[in-house]
C-alpha cells in the first residue's frame, strides 16, 4: 500500500515537473520572440500581431561624446498607424520613460515628419508601415555605459485603438555597428525631424485678418517647397490644413480659425513639411503682429522692390542700353539746369510708364487665368521687330543720318538736339523693355510677390521696381555736379557717338538673330559645356526626368537658358563652360539636362511655374540627398555649384 502511494506521488511529481518545464519553455520562447534579437535582450514584452519594436544603436556623438544616438524602430501592419507628438483630433502621442537609470542625465524622443490622416472628418497626424524614432541620451559620465529600463508607451490605431508598450534594458545596448547600416537608418529619419528656424530664415512681412481667416506672408529665404504645413496654438490645438502658395521667395499662408474667431493665442507654431528638410517656426501673439505688420509690410516689400529695380542697372541685361545711357549723359553736360532736370524727368517718366504697362499686362494675363512669365516678351516676334526698329533708329540718329531725310521739326522732337523730350521719354521706355529679360538678386523676390499677390500688390511692387531702376537718374537730379566729371563736347563726342551707334547696331543684330531663331526651325546647340555630354531631355514628353534620374541615385544639374537672356550667357561663359566646372561634373558623374526657352514652350513654363519661378536663368541641382532639387542663385558661382553637388550626394 505504501509503495503504491509512493508510486502515485512519484507520477504526480513527474507530471507536475513536466508541466512546469513545458510552461517555462513556452514562456522563454514567447520572451525571445518579443526581445531584441540584435542585442539578445531578455526583457519580457507583450506580443502584438499588428506592431513590432526594435532598438537600433546609432553612434556616440563626436561633438558631444556624452550623448548617444539610438533609434526605436516601429513596424506596423497595413491600416495600422502610430501617432506624432501632437496626434490631432484623436489619439495619444508616444512617450518614453526610464526607471532606475544609471549614468543617464536626460533622454529625448524625437519625432520625424508625420503624415496627415483623415477619417470621417477627423484629422490626425502620425506614421504608417514603418518609422524610426531617434532618441538622444545624455550621460553624466561619457566614459561609463548606461543602464536602466527604457519604457516606450504609445497608442496604435486602425479601426480600433490599442495602447501598447515596449521595454528595453539599456545595459544590453550594443555599442558597435561595424557597417553603419543602423546609423544610416536612424539618420534617415533624424534628418526628417523638423528644425527650429529664426526670423531671418523665414521672415514674416505680411499680415491680414479677414472674417475668420488669418493670412500670413513670409520671405522664404530657405526656399522651402512644403507639401504640408501644420499649424498649432499654445494649447496644442491643431487647425485644419491651411491653404498656401509659394512664388519665388514669397510664401503665402491662410489659416482658417473657424470657431476661434477671437484670434486670441499666445503663439502659433508652424511646422513646414517638405521632401528635403522640415522646419518649425513660432509666431507671436496677434496683438504683436498687428502692431508690427502695418508698417512692416509696406516698408519691407518697398525696400526689396526698390533695390531689385536698382540692381537691374548693373545686370548684363542692360548692356544693350548702355549706349543710350552714356549718350544721354554726354548731351546733358551742355544743358542748362532747368532743361537738364526736365529731360531726366521725361526719362524717368518713360521708365515708370513701361513698368505701369507691365503691371497692366500682368493683371490682364492673371485675370484670364494664364501663367505669367518675366521677360517672355522676347519670345514675341512683333515685340522683337519693334525693338529692332527702335534700336536701329537710335543708332542712325546718333550717326546723323536723319538730318538728310527728316524735317527739322521732327528731328527736334525725336533727337537729342533741341528739347527732345519725346526722345528722352522713348529712351526710358527702351531702357526698361531691354532690361527685363533676366531675373536678378532681389528681382525674383519682388516679382514673385507681385505675381502671387492681388491687384494692389502687382501695381505697388512693379511701380516700386520702376523707381529703383530710375534711382541713378534721381541721384543726378539731386546731385547735378555728378555730370561735371564728363568732358565738354568736342571731337571726342563725334567719335563717342559713332561707338555708341555701333553698340546699338550690335543690339539690333542680336535682336534680329533671336527673331530669326523664333521664325525658323533652327535647333539650338546645347552641347557646349566643353564637350561634356548633355542628356537629351524632351520635356514635352517627360517633365519629371530629373526626379526619375534622382531615384536611380544620379546627381542631376538642370540649366534652363535662352538666347535673349544675357545673364544666362554670362553664367555660361564665366562658370558653366569653364574647365573647372566640367571637371567637377565629370568627377561626380553629374547628369546635365539643358532646356532652351528662346522659343515659347508651354511645358517649360509649367515646369518653372511648378517650381514657383517666373523667369530665367534657372539652374537646379538634384541628388539622393536633394530629391526635390535645390534652385541656385541667378548669378552662378563655381563655389555654389560645388557646395550643392556635395550636399546632393
Amino acid at each position: 500500500m505504501h509503495n503504491k502511494l509512493v508510486h502515485i506521488k512519484y507520477y504526480i511529481i513527474v507530471i507536475y515537473l513536466l508541466f512546469l518545464t513545458l510552461t517555462s519553455l513556452l514562456y522563454v520562447k514567447k520572451s525571445e520572440a518579443n526581445t531584441l534579437v540584435s542585442n539578445q535582450n531578455i526583457v519580457n514584452n507583450e506580443n502584438y500581431k499588428f506592431v513590432k519594436f526594435d532598438i537600433l544603436f546609432g553612434k556616440i556623438l563626436k561633438t558631444t561624446p556624452s550623448k548617444i544616438l539610438i533609434g526605436l524602430k516601429v513596424n506596423l501592419l497595413p491600416e495600422w498607424k502610430i501617432y506624432w507628438r501632437n496626434p490631432g483630433d484623436a489619439g495619444l502621442p508616444p512617450e518614453i520613460k526610464w526607471e532606475n537609470g544609471n549614468n543617464i542625465k536626460s533622454m529625448s524622443l524625437l519625432f520625424p515628419n508625420p503624415k496627415r490622416f483623415t477619417f470621417f472628418g477627423i484629422e490626425t497626424l502620425g506614421y504608417e508601415k514603418e518609422v524610426i524614432f531617434p532618441i538622444e541620451i545624455e550621460r553624466f559620465n561619457e566614459n561609463k555605459q548606461i543602464s536602466g529600463l527604457l519604457q516606450f508607451e504609445a497608442q496604435v490605431c486602425a479601426e480600433i485603438c490599442v495602447p501598447v508598450n515596449f521595454n528595453y534594458d539599456l545595459s544590453r545596448l550594443t555599442y558597435n555597428d561595424k557597417n553603419g547600416s543602423k546609423l544610416t537608418d536612424i539618420l534617415k529619419y533624424k534628418n526628417k525631424v523638423p528644425k527650429y528656424v529664426g526670423s531671418k530664415d523665414i521672415e514674416l512681412f505680411s499680415f491680414q485678418r479677414f472674417d475668420d481667416k488669418l493670412k500670413l506672408t513670409f520671405i522664404n529665404k530657405l526656399n522651402i517647397s512644403p507639401y504640408d504645413i501644420i499649424v498649432e496654438d499654445n494649447k496644442e490645438y491643431i487647425f485644419e490644413k491651411p491653404t498656401y502658395s509659394k512664388t519665388g521667395e514669397i510664401l503665402n499662408l491662410t489659416i482658417n480659425f473657424k470657431e476661434k474667431k477671437d484670434f486670441e493665442f499666445e503663439f502659433l507654431k508652424l511646422t513646414f513639411l517638405s521632401n528635403n528638410f522640415n522646419y518649425e517656426k513660432i509666431i507671436t501673439k496677434l496683438s504683436n503682429l498687428q502692431n508690427e505688420s502695418k508698417n512692416f509690410v509696406g516698408l519691407e516689400i518697398f525696400i526689396i522692390a526698390l533695390f531689385g529695380g536698382f540692381v537691374l542697372n548693373f545686370m548684363p541685361c542692360v548692356l544693350p542700353v548702355l549706349s543710350l545711357k552714356m549718350i544721354q549723359l554726354v548731351n546733358l553736360r551742355t544743358e542748362n539746369k532747368v532743361k537738364f532736370k526736365k529731360k531726366i524727368l521725361f526719362n524717368i517718366f518713360g521708365i515708370l510708364t513701361s513698368f505701369l504697362l507691365l503691371a497692366i499686362g500682368t493683371y490682364i494675363v492673371k485675370s484670364a487665368g494664364e501663367l505669367v512669365g518675366w521677360g517672355v516678351q522676347f519670345q514675341n516676334p512683333y515685340f522683337l521687330i519693334f525693338m529692332i526698329f527702335l534700336t536701329s533708329f537710335f543708332g542712325f540718329n546718333l550717326l546723323g543720318l536723319f538730318n538728310y531725310f527728316l524735317p527739322s521739326k521732327i528731328l527736334k522732337i525725336l533727337s537729342y538736339r533741341g528739347d527732345g523730350f519725346v526722345g528722352d521719354f522713348i529712351t526710358g521706355i527702351t531702357l526698361t523693355l531691354l532690361a527685363t529679360p533676366c531675373t536678378a538678386p532681389l528681382v525674383g523676390t519682388a516679382v514673385g510677390f507681385a505675381l502671387s499677390g492681388d491687384t494692389f500688390e502687382i501695381f505697388y511692387t512693379l511701380m516700386t521696381m520702376g523707381l529703383g531702376l530710375s534711382l541713378p537718374l534721381f541721384l543726378i537730379i539731386l546731385f547735378p555736379k555728378i555730370i561735371s566729371i564728363i568732358p565738354k563736347p568736342g571731337k571726342w563726342l563725334v567719335i563717342f557717338k559713332k561707338i555708341m551707334a555701333i553698340l546699338l547696331f550690335l543690339t539690333s543684330i542680336w535682336l534680329f538673330n533671336i527673331l530669326l531663331k523664333l521664325e525658323t526651325r533652327i535647333k539650338p546647340n546645347l552641347n557646349n559645356y566643353n564637350n561634356l555630354e548633355i542628356i537629351n531631355w524632351d520635356i514635352n514628353k517627360n517633365i519629371f526626368l530629373p526626379n526619375q534620374l534622382t531615384t536611380k541615385g544620379e546627381i542631376v544639374f538642370v540649366d534652363i537658358t535662352a538666347d535673349w537672356c544675357l545673364t544666362c550667357q554670362v553664367n555660361k561663359t564665366f562658370v558653366l563652360e569653364t574647365k573647372e566646372v566640367s571637371e567637377i561634373f565629370r568627377r561626380n558623374n553629374v547628369k546635365v539636362l539643358v532646356l532652351d526657352w528662346t522659343k515659347p514652350n508651354e511645358y517649360i513654363k509649367r515646369f518653372l511655374t511648378k517650381k514657383e519661378r517666373y523667369g530665367i536663368p534657372y539652374n537646379e541641382i538634384y541628388g539622393p540627398s536633394l530629391p526635390g532639387g535645390k534652385i541656385l542663385s541667378e548669378i552662378l558661382t563655381i563655389k555654389e555649384i560645388q557646395e550643392y553637388i556635395k550636399k546632393a550626394k
